[in-house]
């Protein structure tokens, strides 16, 4: 008796169960033909689950349409399966305008979907209700009411993002940095990359009284770069880090990586970093203007105007001035400050607008306090000093000049130094030259790098100290100047401040002249001119001050001038010599002239 109730009861079960098999069935087979592209068979599978009344087959076939851009296919089913989810997408597909026949959206449809779906907990409409109480987007913009919903929302990353931005902004809530930092952290912690890259930044810069931490601040950018939604800025941050060596050693190669896979996840201020390094062939990348340009212009697609200004400030940096302003004020019309300052710089410098000094001023004092590169600042302490478009004023300069290094501004330290380095108005004072090459160092600035490790090769302006100098090479070399690998490789051919080693001279000058140095390339000429690390060889150094001469170095021309002169490593020619004596006599080698004469 007691096992024939048993079966009765587990046949009472069995239908139940052979629709749970059933459910499951549908969708697995759905995502089978998924997998292999059988779109007809996925389909296929949804209806037959949507037939048989399973909501989630209703909302996935809706999916489906919806990616085919099929709306009103997709508004069927969705209201087919009229569930908190099924509510949210039909009033999405009404208040995007893709159910209007002119893209117009439909509040009076789509609100009342979405806030039902809301009501009933469902986590999408709670955050989408959020974002429209911030926005004023069909609801009437109520901060308070976006906190209240997010609050709802304790674990998911993008809400405690949101909330974190409202605590730093004080937006809807008193405005309070602890807090911020702390759901920056739980919204990363919650897979949210963006979380973790904005409590970077903390660290990074020392933001709102915390202390500046650049190793926590990298550690915290690898998080964010590991993330599983919105790691890109968290990738491009990583690769900055290693660009500049904050937290980590310099590695460019490392950094290129990042970049990369940061451009593929969607990141334009990555693809503007990564164009940089083939618009200036840094960290080992050969020089591509082309791909650098592509980088650029794929950059300027993004909705932040950062990518109009990379590409205006890249056409800018080339010389292409006409070009470059449509960008510029593009830019400029989206509420770029970097943009504007730009656009200040070229009315100065009369660069693709006309002149009007004057303008500039009182823009570049508009743009001072919003521009927190200190790029405003620093132009601004220029053109006091030299009286450009302002009565000039060494005081005034010099303050200017100081906030804008206060702000960062690595040329502004480097321009102070050189003003302390004996320019007119300025007492020489070494100690101060030093101090400030030394924070434009520590700011990244690879002209400060070039010129401080020249005066500690010379002892001018600043103690002799030739290890510094090579430190200071190599780290220029290491953030891609080609002429740091030049001076580099002859600290190494002389033994200056560093073990001689000709072998790595060589190998220096090579890297130096194969990225188109004219100047890497005479280097490596002497080398075969002299048998410096390989055979002396002076047809191979005929070849190399050629390329060199070809390339601008007009000591390379005058050397030539003298070997086809004297026949030396080449077939003695008088029309040659005179050819490459006159391009080194015209650009005022005195030695050429006079050898001119007696030919």
């Amino acid at each position: 008796m007691k096992n024939h109730l048993i079966m009765i009861a587990l046949l009472a079960f069995l239908p139940v169960v052979a629709q749970g098999q059933q459910e499951v069935s549908y969708l697995d087979s759905a995502d089978l033909c998924r997998q292999r592209e059988d779109w007809k068979g996925v389909e296929q599978w949804l209806k037959k689950g949507a037939k048989a009344g399973q909501k989630v087959c209703m909302n996935e076939l809706g999916d489906y349409y919806s990616a085919n851009e099929d709306y009103k296919k997709a508004a069927k089913w969705y209201a087919q399966a009229a569930d908190p989810r099924g509510d949210y997408e039909l009033g999405y597909l009404y208040l995007s305008g893709a159910l209007s026949k002119h893209g117009d959206s439909d509040p009076g449809h789509g609100l009342p979907l979405l806030r039902r779906s809301e009501r009933a907990d469902y986590r999408d409409a709670i955050y989408m209700t959020a974002r429209m109480f911030d926005a004023g987007v069909a609801l009437d913009q109520n901060y308070d009411s976006a906190v209240t919903m997010l609050r709802r929302l304790p674990a998911d990353g993008p809400a405690l993002f949101m909330l974190a931005q409202y605590y730093e902004a004080g937006t809807g809530v008193e405005r309070d940095s602890l807090q911020a930092m702390e759901h920056y952290r739980r919204a990363g912690e919650a897979g949210y990359g963006d979380g973790y890259s904005f409590l970077g930044d903390y660290y990074r810069r020392g933001l709102n009284g915390i202390a500046p931490d650049s190793l926590q601040a990298f550690n915290t950018y690898m998080l964010a770069a590991g993330a599983d939604v919105a790691m890109a800025n968290g990738m491009t941050d990583v690769a900055e880090c290693y660009l500049e060596g904050i937290g980590t050693r310099v590695d460019t190669s490392k950094a290129i990586y990042y970049l990369r896979d940061a451009v593929e996840a969607g990141s334009y201020k990555a693809a503007a970093l990564l164009a940089d390094m083939y618009n200036y062939g840094r960290g080992g990348i050969e020089a591509n203007g082309d791909t650098a340009l592509m980088l650029y212009h794929l950059a300027s697609q993004g909705d932040d105007p950062r990518g109009d200004y990379m590409m205006g400030a890249y056409l800018y940096n080339q010389g292409a001035y006409d070009n470059a302003m449509g960008y510029i004020q593009s830019a400029m019309s989206h509420g770029s400050t970097d943009a504007a300052v730009l656009f200040a710089q070229a009315l100065l410098t009369g660069s693709g607008v006309d002149q009007d000094a004057t303008m500039a001023v009182s823009l570049l004092e508009q743009l001072a306090d919003a521009d927190a590169s200190g790029h405003a600042h620093w132009l601004l302490g220029l053109a006091c000093y030299t009286g450009n478009g302002m009565p000039a004023d060494n005081e005034r300069a010099m303050r200017l000049l100081d906030s804008a290094a206060s702000r960062g501004s690595a040329r502004a330290m480097l321009t102070i130094g050189q003003l302390y380095n004996g320019s007119e108005g300025f007492d020489r004072d070494t100690v101060k030259v030093q101090y400030w090459f030394e924070r434009a160092v520590a700011a990244g600035s690879v002209d400060a790098m070039l010129q401080l490790a020249g005066s500690y090769i010379t002892g001018v302006a600043v103690p002799r100290n030739p290890q510094r100098a090579a430190e200071l090479y190599q780290q220029a070399a290491d953030r891609g100047s080609v002429e740091a690998l030049c001076r580099l490789g002859y600290c190494y051919e002389q033994g200056e401040g560093v073990t001689l080693n000709s072998r790595r001279a060589y190998n220096l000058y090579l890297q130096a002249a194969e990225r188109g140095s004219a100047y890497g390339m005479r280097l490596l000429a002497y080398c075969y001119a002299q048998g410096i690390y390989v055979d002396q060889d002076m047809k191979q150094a005929v070849d190399w001050f050629t390329r060199a001469a070809e390339a601008g170095d007009v000591h390379s021309a005058f050397i030539l001038g003298q070997l086809y002169a004297a026949g030396d490593g080449v077939k003695k020619n008088r029309k040659e010599a005179k050819r490459w004596l006159s391009i080194a006599a015209e650009a005022g080698i005195e030695e050429a002239s006079d050898m001119l004469k007696t030919l």
